[in-house]
């Protein structure tokens, strides 16, 4: 490892509890890209997936209270996830991390549910954040769900997908009782593109490694803790945030943003509905803005490394303040 460079996880005490965070780049110079999955999933295991990235950002991985080793170590329950609990933890996550890369700004990579955490604590804490991207990103978490919905139905009709017909007809539109009536939809709006689902399979082989035979001297996963199998904790942790999560409005948001902020869509994104984001992109004001689309790419559009990493390269790093 060259000295410039950092492959790192440790433990650190966040609000009261120890959270597990991993730093991996190349070249210490290259900007700070903290990422923030959706709540419940943690990336660390798995960081391998994204070395690439590696040589053109330092990569913070966060594993989020009820998440990953986070979770593993402090065993809180799921029902006392809030959202406001994650913002502000994020927030500091951010300058812990400032701290320790010597730097007076990082960037925010927020994904899906993450993205709401994301734009939250750009306005909280505008003077840590050199830049905001939102991928899969959620405006208002339920008119998105609504027209997902429409949506949905619209093309399982066109198609003639009976089943999935009858199974959306049978729970009409959002908004729902509970998360189990949401995970019937989930089916459908979570699927992903053939593109999505090839590299996903690389991810899941990772991940799969990580849980069940960890490789020697990996640095991005910690020693003698057994991690949870990460789709109940993910389901956990979103049952325990949706409330929070279903009255996520940005609108509701000041519209003025001190960072650069960018948004990457997969144009078959039938879940955080683009239109959407590319609505709200046009009323904000930032320094720069911009809504980025990815040909073949869906809600999880962030599985598309390469060509994300281009368009991080090409938009949003040249703009990023240290």
């Amino acid at each position: 490892m060259k000295q410039d460079s950092i492959d790192e996880g440790l433990f650190t005490s966040i609000n009261h509890q120890q959270h597990w965070l991993v730093f991996r780049g190349a070249d210490l110079s290259n900007p700070v890209l903290l990422i923030l999955s959706g709540p419940g999933v943690a990336l660390s295991a798995a960081a391998p997936f994204f070395a690439a990235w590696e040589e053109h950002f330092t990569l913070v991985y966060w594993d989020q209270p009820g998440s990953g080793a986070t979770h593993s170590v402090n065993q809180q329950l799921a029902s006392e996830l809030t959202l406001d609990q994650l913002v502000s933890a994020g927030i500091a996550v951010a300058e812990f991390a400032c701290n320790k890369l010597e730097v007076e700004k990082i960037a925010v990579l927020g994904i899906s549910g993450g993205s709401v955490l994301g734009l939250r604590m750009m306005h909280q804490q505008p003077g840590r954040f050199s830049a905001y991207v939102g991928t899969g990103q959620f405006v208002n978490w339920l008119e998105q769900d609504k027209l997902s919905y429409q949506l949905l139905l619209a093309n399982a009709r066109a198609s003639g997908k009976l089943e999935a017909v009858r199974e959306l007809s049978e729970i009409g539109p959002p908004p729902y009782a509970d998360a189990s009536i949401d995970g019937i939809k989930s089916r459908y709006h979570s699927a992903m593109t053939e593109a999505e689902v090839e590299q996903f399979s690389v991810f899941s082989a990772i991940m799969a490694e990580s849980l069940s035979n960890p490789p020697q001297g990996a640095n991005y996963i910690p020693a003698r803790v057994a991690l949870e199998n990460p789709r109940s904790l993910a389901m956990a942790a979103y049952a325990a945030l949706r409330a929070d999560l279903l009255a996520f409005d940005a609108w509701s948001l000041p519209m003025s943003f001190a960072m650069p902020i960018f948004f990457i869509q997969g144009e078959e994104d039938v879940y955080s509905i683009t239109s959407i984001v590319q609505a709200y992109e046009r009323e904000i004001n930032a320094p720069a803005k911009a809504t980025l689309l990815v040909a073949g790419g869906g809600h999880s559009v962030f599985w598309l490394r390469d060509r994300f990493l281009q368009l991080l390269n090409q938009h949003v790093r040249p703009v990023i303040s240290t």
